[in-house]
């Protein structure tokens, strides 16, 4: 009988100290977020003008959504416009960025967001800067997920999205508005 109660605790035992080690193992990115964070903002603050810190700021909350086990959407939608934003002025700074327009594009087609317009719109501009760039792996993976955003937006994909052309570093320069004199 003592063997018995004995053994129930030895299992109790492993039993809590699997569950505390598979909850550290679990939690363990958890912490190298806001240190991720603070840090490409301090150099978003040194240089506004940083593409690096803005693209990476903007795949970092993306993928802080993905890791998140919260039940409301609301958070995740909120750091998924929060990468959005990253990642759009990350494109203002350097067009030419591939990379953030396939990340821009992939964001926009998730399902909090649902901008399929935009989603595909971007995909195929990072499509057409991958095949400037010759690079393959990236236009394979831009085809894959026009693959994907036709499925999902198919009515967006009718509109003749292969027309879209990679724009010329100059045309993102936006005119200045004139000032008007008062009435």
């Amino acid at each position: 009988m003592i063997i018995n109660i004995k053994l129930k605790f030895f299992f109790l035992w492993i039993t809590l100290i699997a569950v505390f080690c598979s909850s550290c193992y679990l939690s363990k990115g958890k912490h190298q977020w806001p240190i991720t964070k603070e840090s490409l903002e301090k150099q978003i603050l040194d240089n506004p003008k940083n593409y690096a810190a803005h693209y990476k700021l903007g795949v970092a909350y993306a993928t802080r959504v993905e890791s998140l086990s919260v039940p409301s959407s609301g958070w995740k939608k909120i750091l998924l416009l929060k990468s959005v934003s990253y990642l759009e002025e990350a494109i203002l700074i350097n067009p030419e960025s591939a990379e953030a327009n396939l990340a821009l594009g992939g964001i926009l087609g998730n399902k909090m967001i649902n901008d399929g317009l935009g989603a595909i719109r971007h995909t195929v501009i990072s499509k057409k800067l991958f095949e400037n760039q010759n690079n393959a792996e990236g236009v394979a993976h831009a085809k894959s997920n026009l693959n994907i955003l036709s499925k999902k937006f198919f009515s967006f994909y009718l509109l003749g999205f292969s027309n879209i052309k990679a724009l010329e570093p100059s045309s993102f320069i936006l005119p200045v508005a004139e000032k008007t004199a008062p009435y």
